[in-house]
């Protein structure tokens, strides 16, 4: 068994499509195919099953790329510790939703760049429940979460979220106040809101609402539902609409925050970073301990 036949191997187990594999790892799909033979022939059990036109792993299959995921990350990890931090290079690979990554991904982006220039980072948009099971499964080495963490991970706080209430200098709300964010909650209810239409926000408490707004206590006008952040930051940058969203996002997007007098409630989020075994990889083990 090669180290290469590996990694073909869980290529095509990725994709679950040959060819597909093939063009994205820049082989002939004929090089995978005899790969894949000479595994089953070693281990003398089939690896994937044919499912309609496409193909899929056997429970065999799926055992292996458990452990070839395990075994892949150790021959990368022993050639970066050899190799040396100027010249060592691994493949990182962290989970979240798409809110969480503009933030608190951008700054273990940066973390990793200082401890581990030559590494290349991939973000996967996940919701939390998939981010937390690539993890659990090997195919993601970090997951940010906003949701209590598993008990068989472990994890670190690196955040503390509020939700505000923002808008931008384009919005009528800001038109009247000039150069005063100070507004009242009944000027805010009455203008409409845009509000996701799936949970890309994180884990909501306390409240009914996608997006952690006391519809409850302060009925508002949702305007739009959007399924998606760009969009939804759009239409707040344009005026269009006002949003409720958390803090560290109304900064990266240049929005700006309202003080709402005369609502007494909020929603509050704690920003963990979860990996399985830090400890496993020595450059996992050294971006662990910097991460704060």
């Amino acid at each position: 068994m090669e180290i290469f036949e590996l990694k073909y191997f869980m290529a095509v187990a990725k994709i679950e499509n040959v060819n597909r594999a093939a063009d994205e790892i820049h082989v002939s799909a004929g090089s995978l195919s005899k790969a894949i033979s000479r595994l089953e022939q070693e281990l003398q059990t089939p690896l994937f099953f044919k499912s309609g036109r496409g193909i899929r792993l056997t429970p065999a299959g799926v055992r292996l790329k458990n452990r070839a995921t395990e075994l892949l990350a150790l021959e990368e990890d022993l050639r970066y510790e050899f190799q040396g931090r100027e010249k060592g290079s691994v493949n990182i690979f962290i989970s979240s939703e798409e809110i969480l990554q503009t933030s608190y991904g951008i700054k273990i982006a940066k973390k990793i760049n200082e401890l581990i220039p030559n590494a290349t980072v991939q973000f996967f948009i996940r919701s939390e429940a998939t981010a937390i099971q690539q993890v659990f499964d090997g195919e993601a080495h970090l997951a940010i979460i906003t949701q209590d963490p598993p008990l068989e991970m472990v994890h670190k706080v690196i955040g503390q979220v509020e939700f505000q209430t923002c808008a931008s200098k384009n919005h009528p709300i800001l038109k009247k106040k000039k150069n005063n964010r100070e507004v009242t909650i009944q000027e805010v209810l009455e203008y409409g809101f845009v509000s996701p239409d799936q949970a890309i926000l994180g884990k909501i408490a306390k409240s009914d609402s996608i997006d952690g707004w006391r519809d409850d206590k302060f009925p508002r006008k949702i305007s739009y539902k959007v399924c998606g952040l760009k969009l939804l930051e759009n239409m707040v940058r344009e005026g269009i609409a006002l949003a409720y969203l958390p803090d560290h996002f109304i900064t990266s997007s240049d929005l700006i925050p309202l003080s709402v007098q005369g609502c007494p409630y909020s929603c509050h989020q704690k920003i963990r970073v979860v990996a399985k075994d830090p400890k496993a990889l020595s450059w996992l083990n050294k971006l662990w301990s910097a991460l704060d």
